[in-house]
């Protein structure tokens, strides 16, 4: 399988959440992968705002909580024998204008863009553009779901590359697709574009290498899971409850032809 594989990941993390499992099993096929994290950027310490100060105590109190983020990212996805690409662009928690920021709390982090960062879309887009293997590369995109404003605009900017993507696909964010309705929400919103459903079925094997790699996320586990037990359990749970038949699965979603002609 010689073929070049791109993920594009909001955060250091979403990508493994989502398609760890995937990951792992086009790397055992053959395939070059490479993730590329869009919000992976280094903030002003000293200009934290108090809502990005508490999400620190939370993930504990890292003094470079994105030095360490990165490290167990490369970490993370080196386990499942991908590559790492981390972007220079600042997670929305320390997103200013210069004089206020623009995301200061959990209901304006799941909400909408903000007015000054209409144009980060398309910004994203041309950075990635850049970068995407000649030819027809294959693309992961997140598809949004759980409304996070980084999720929203890396989503966006996928949709504005798929004249350059050979095949573009879009993954369900893990873990804001546990939410009840999260999903159709989404899907809802996205409504210009037809959307097509695809199962992709995974070994256990793959299974437990993603559970592995989601692990070195050590500074998020106790805030999305409870902790490494609490992840393993959900993890293997949601792969089998997708999954029609006795076995484990990720989900993705392509955008049929006749919409993506439309846009």
């Amino acid at each position: 399988m010689d073929v070049s594989i791109t993920y594009l990941s909001p955060h250091l993390d979403d990508a493994v959440l989502s398609c760890g499992g995937l990951i792992r099993q086009q790397v055992l096929n053959g395939a070059r992968v490479t993730v590329i994290t869009i919000f992976a950027g280094q903030p002003i310490h000293h200009e934290l705002s108090p809502f990005a100060a508490s999400l620190h105590a939370r993930w504990g109190s890292e003094a470079e909580m994105v030095s360490e983020r990165r490290r167990e990212d490369q970490a993370a996805i080196e386990s499942l024998g991908a590559r790492t690409c981390h972007l220079d662009y600042v997670d929305a928690i320390y997103r200013s204008d210069g004089s206020e920021h623009l995301y200061t709390c959990e209901r304006d982090l799941f909400g909408h863009i903000h007015p000054s960062e209409v144009a980060l879309a398309d910004e994203v887009a041309y950075a990635i553009s850049n970068m995407l293997t000649p030819g027809e590369p294959l693309l992961f995109a997140p598809l949004g779901v759980g409304n996070h404003v980084d999720h929203q605009v890396v989503a966006a900017a996928a949709l504005a590359l798929i004249p350059q993507a050979g095949r573009l696909t879009f993954y369900e964010d893990y873990p804001y697709v546990e939410r009840p309705g999260a999903l159709t929400r989404r899907l809802d919103a996205l409504r210009e574009v037809e959307w097509s459903a695809e199962l992709q079925p995974l070994s256990v094997g793959c299974i437990e290498a993603k559970i592995e790699a989601i692990g070195a996320y050590r500074s998020q586990l106790s805030n999305l899971f409870g902790g490494a037990e609490g992840m393993k359990l959900r993890i293997t749970e949601y792969a089998r409850a997708i999954c029609p038949a006795d076995g484990l699965a990720e989900r993705h979603w392509r955008p049929l032809p006749r919409s993506v002609q439309a846009l």
